[in-house]
Order: structure tokens, then C-alpha cells, then sequence
């Protein structure tokens, strides 16, 4: 191995995998169940994967609240769906009066999972989202934690135990999309967490294999997010929909939708095994595209000496508003940076944070592309 670099090694030795047909996970036992199982919502078409060790399953495709619409989510429900993920402050509310308004008739048919953005202090803050929902309880709170030294925070479970003392919430679960490796490993070795929801893109996927191996092994079910995040391709999006598909450690991958023709892809995509030429396809793609394909590891963020919100910054503009296309969401976000946080008021082009960055991104690049970009939205 002696004068090969990191990044030749990493490819190699996916290459080998790939020409064995060798998965990590091939010889684990699979989780889909079968029909006679008691799963929520049940539908023929759609397959649904237990959660660890508990009577629960989930439909191995979840909507995401980001743009929630009530017509697309009473389609996704009727498709087989049962889990919705949803936050108070998605489009400044209004995400989760939609959400109310599915649930008026089909509460008991889905799962929800919160954000835990409506905690202020106070244990009787989630009597407000549960107002807003007419509901008397929430079945996965999703402590919203993107640093790993916050993930097992003992007031998290006090919190939690509380709530699910009095009913209001039934399990605890992790989301983040910053230091997502750490965290990650962090919520599966605590034992305390239900469902873990990282950030897991293409690249982020080849960076959690032993993560995802332990969650396996411990139970822990895995809820992946901002998945097609830096694929452009519809088939290859859907080819990494598979692949994430056949590691059994993932229970479930979560998705805005928009339309009915999106979901009935999705949830045909989802029926379908990943072919050999497919995975070529996609190994193929990532090498080519990995400078432009950020996986949220956080490590830029450490490096920066002045604390700007590298990802945070990258995340608007890449994925909210080139992939979702949701011009509202990327600049309310963006301008939810703190000024002193934000590149066009601190950089000063030390590249730091290029010099730690897994996938030689173009930081400095791209975030000046995201400054001028929410200064011409914000006009």
C-alpha cells in the first residue's frame, strides 16, 4: 500500500467489493416481515421493516413534513405509509397544520415522529403541539442534536421519561445532520435511543458502515434522511433508494414529497432489488461527484477559528434549494444563521475548513455561491 493515497485505497477497496458482489450486511438477517404480522396501515404493496426487538413496523418509506400537503400525505397513508416526520417550525407552521388536518381522520393509521423544536424549558410545551394535532400523544420524539457531546445529555431521557410518564410521547429518537458520524455512534452505544435519524446521502452511507453494522447488532432502528441529497440523476436516485434498501439496519428512509407521481415512483422503487450494474453505476457516480457532495460530518466547522455555520449554510443552498427546490425554506433557514456565523461577515479565507474536508469540497466556493445567492432572495 506504500505510496497510495487514502482517498486510491478507499476506491480500491470499494471496487473489490463491488466485483465480489460483497455486501457487509448480506449474511444479517433481513427485517421485512410478513403479512401476517400486526403492522399499522397495512398495505399488500408497500413493505415494512420491524423496529429491533419491539411490535413495531414501519413502512420502509416515510414521508418527510417539509412541505407538507394534506392531499399528498392522505395518498401517501392510503399507499401504505405510517410514519410521518414532522417539526413545528417547518414553513413557519405551517407544515404541521396540514399535518392536523390528515390526522382529523387518520390518526390511527401513522406513526408521528417530532422534532423536539417546541421545547422551550417547560415539560408542558408539547401540550401545544399536541393541541395543534388533537392528539394526546406523540409516538417518537426526535431530539434534534447535531453535536456528539450533546446526544447523551441525561436531561434528554429525564425529559423524555417525564412525557412518556404521562402518556405524551411513547419513544425516544435522535435526529441530526452536523458531526453525524459521531452522533450516531454516540445515541447507538448510550442503549437509549428507539430510532436514530442521521443525514445519509451516497457518501454518507460509505462513511457509517460500522456505525450502521452496530445498530444492527443493538436493535437500534435507523430512519435515514436527506438521502438523494447530491444525486441529479432520477435513475440513479432511485438505484441509491435500493441500496440503501438492502442494508437491513435501515429501517426506514424518509422523503418530501410533492407529488403523486413522486410517491407511486418511490414506492414501486422500493419493491425492486439493486442491480450489479446499478451499484457500478452508483460507485461510479460518487467517485466522480464527490468534491461537489457534501455528507455533513462537521469537520469543517471544527476547523473554522471564527464558528461559521458552514453546513448549515451548504445544506440551504444545496438541498433546500437545488434539490427541494424550496426557495422559502433555504432562505428562512439561512437567515436563521446569526449574522456573526455567516461567511459574508467572517471569512477570511484561511481554507481551514478545505484542509479537513473528507471530499476535497470547494468550501469557500460554494458558500460564496450561497452568500450572493440569499442576498438576491432577501431583496
Amino acid at each position: 500500500m506504500a505510496g497510495m493515497s487514502r482517498r486510491k485505497f478507499l476506491g480500491s477497496a470499494a471496487v473489490l467489493a463491488l466485483a465480489s458482489g460483497i455486501n457487509a450486511h448480506d449474511n444479517r438477517k433481513e427485517k421485512e416481515v410478513d403479512k401476517t404480522a400486526n403492522i399499522l396501515n397495512f398495505n399488500s404493496e408497500m413493505k415494512y421493516r420491524r423496529m429491533g426487538k419491539m411490535d413495531v413496523h414501519l413502512s420502509v418509506l416515510s414521508l418527510g413534513g417539509i412541505g407538507m400537503s394534506e392531499t399528498i400525505a392522505n395518498y401517501a397513508i392510503d399507499r401504505g405509509i405510517n410514519l410521518i416526520h414532522m417539526s413545528p417550525t417547518y414553513r413557519e407552521g405551517r407544515s404541521i397544520l396540514e399535518l392536523a388536518k390528515v390526522l382529523k381522520g387518520k390518526r390511527e393509521k401513522v406513526y408521528i415522529a417530532m422534532k423536539d423544536n417546541f421545547y422551550k424549558g417547560s415539560v408542558d410545551d408539547i401540550n401545544d403541539v399536541l393541541k395543534i394535532l388533537n392528539t394526546d400523544y406523540i409516538d417518537f420524539i426526535m431530539f434534534n442534536r447535531h453535536n456528539a457531546s450533546q446526544v447523551d445529555d441525561p436531561r434528554i431521557y429525564e425529559l423524555f421519561e417525564k412525557w412518556r410518564a404521562q402518556g405524551k410521547a411513547h419513544y425516544i429518537g435522535l435526529t441530526t445532520h452536523n458531526d453525524v458520524k459521531k452522533c450516531v455512534h454516540t445515541a447507538i452505544e448510550s442503549g437509549k435511543y428507539h430510532l436514530v435519524m442521521p443525514s445519509l446521502n451516497q457518501p454518507g452511507l460509505e462513511n457509517m458502515t460500522e456505525e450502521l453494522k452496530a445498530a444492527n447488532e443493538k436493535g437500534v432502528s435507523i430512519m435515514a434522511m436527506k438521502t438523494l441529497k447530491g444525486i441529479d440523476d432520477e435513475k440513479l436516485q432511485m438505484a441509491f433508494l435500493k441500496k440503501l434498501m438492502q442494508n437491513p439496519a435501515i429501517t426506514t428512509v424518509t422523503k418530501a414529497i410533492n407529488s403523486f407521481d413522486m410517491l407511486d415512483l418511490l414506492v414501486e422503487t422500493t419493491q425492486k432489488a439493486l442491480s450489479m450494474q446499478e451499484d457500478i453505476s452508483l460507485y461510479r457516480y460518487a467517485q466522480k461527484n464527490r468534491s461537489n457532495n457534501c455528507m455533513m460530518c462537521g469537520e469543517c466547522k471544527k476547523a473554522c477559528p471564527y464558528s461559521i455555520e458552514i453546513s448549515t449554510s451548504l445544506r440551504c443552498k444545496m438541498y433546500y434549494y437545488d434539490q427541494l427546490e424550496d426557495k422559502e425554506l433555504a432562505l428562512n433557514t439561512y437567515q436563521s444563521i446569526p449574522p456573526a456565523n455567516r461567511f459574508e461577515n467572517k471569512c477570511n479565507n484561511c481554507y481551514e475548513c478545505e484542509n479537513v474536508c473528507p471530499n476535497y469540497i470547494s468550501i469557500i466556493q460554494k458558500l460564496e455561491e450561497a452568500s450572493n445567492l440569499f442576498k438576491s432572495l432577501s431583496v
